[in-house]
C-alpha cells in the first residue's frame, strides 16, 4: 500500500534538492514530482493523493503565493522516512498558508486652477531737485560821509552868554559815516511738484485647460465587465 506525502518548499531550487534527497535515501526518481499548474488543475491532484478540500486549498494558495510542492508516493512504512527528509527543507506550515497581498495603485489626477497676481512697472514719474545758480545785478544808493574842519575870520561881539563859556576849554568831535551794502538772501518756496499714483482696477477672464485622469478597471475572464 502506497501514500502520498508532500511538503511545501520556497522554490522549485530548493524542491530539486528535495527529490536528490529523497533519491539518495532509497526512494525512487519516478515516485517523486513537483506539483504545479492551475488551481483547478491543482486541486485535483491533491484530491487524488487523498488530501480533503480544506488542505487541498491550503497548498494551492502556497503555490499561488509563489511556494513549490513536492510530492512523494511511498509505502506506507517509508513514509515517516520520507517526511523526515522532507523536513530538512520545507518552509513553516504559516508560512506556507500565509496569504500574501500585492496592491498596486493607480493615481487618480486631477488639475485645479489657481490663479495669482503678479506686479509689473507700468511706467512712472522720478522728480529730481537740483541747484542753480542765475548772476543778478541790482543798484543801491550809498552815502559817505567826509569831516572837515576849515577856519574862518571872524569879527562880531560876543554875546554874554557865548563870554562866559568863551574861555572854558571844549572839545567838539564829529565823525564821518558811510554806508556799504549789506547782502542777504532768504529761501522761500515759490511753488511745489507733487507726485501722486493713482490705482485703477480692471477684471480680466483666466481661460485655461484642466486636465484629469480617468481610471478604468476591467476584470479579466469570461463574464466580466468594464467598471469606472
Amino acid at each position: 500500500m502506497t501514500t502520498s506525502v508532500i511538503s511545501v518548499v520556497k522554490d522549485e531550487k530548493i524542491a530539486g534538492q528535495v527529490i536528490d534527497a529523497l533519491r539518495d535515501e532509497g526512494f525512487k526518481g519516478q515516485d517523486v514530482k513537483i506539483l504545479n499548474g492551475a488551481a483547478d488543475k491543482l486541486l485535483g491532484e491533491l484530491a487524488e493523493h487523498g488530501f480533503d478540500e480544506e488542505e487541498a486549498q491550503g497548498f494551492a494558495d502556497a503555490v499561488k503565493n509563489g511556494m513549490t510542492l513536492v510530492a512523494a508516493s511511498v509505502a506506507a512504512d517509508k513514509a515517516d522516512a520520507a517526511a523526515s527528509v522532507m523536513e530538512r527543507f520545507e518552509v513553516s506550515q504559516d508560512e506556507a498558508r500565509q496569504r500574501e497581498t500585492r496592491e498596486e495603485s493607480v493615481p487618480i489626477v486631477e488639475e485645479q486652477l489657481s490663479v495669482g497676481k503678479s506686479k509689473s512697472a507700468t511706467g512712472g514719474v522720478r522728480v529730481t531737485s537740483k541747484v542753480t545758480e542765475q548772476p543778478i545785478e541790482e543798484k543801491v544808493t550809498l552815502a559817505e560821509e567826509h569831516v572837515s574842519a576849515e577856519q574862518r575870520p571872524a569879527d562880531r561881539e560876543l554875546s554874554s552868554d557865548e563870554a562866559k563859556a568863551a574861555f572854558q576849554e571844549k572839545t567838539v568831535e564829529m565823525m564821518g559815516v558811510k554806508e556799504e551794502a549789506e547782502v542777504s538772501k532768504e529761501a522761500r518756496v515759490v511753488g511745489e511738484v507733487s507726485v501722486s499714483k493713482e490705482t485703477t482696477k480692471r477684471e480680466q477672464t483666466v481661460r485655461d485647460t484642466l486636465r484629469k485622469t480617468e481610471v478604468d478597471v476591467e476584470e479579466v475572464g469570461a463574464g466580466s465587465k468594464n467598471r469606472k
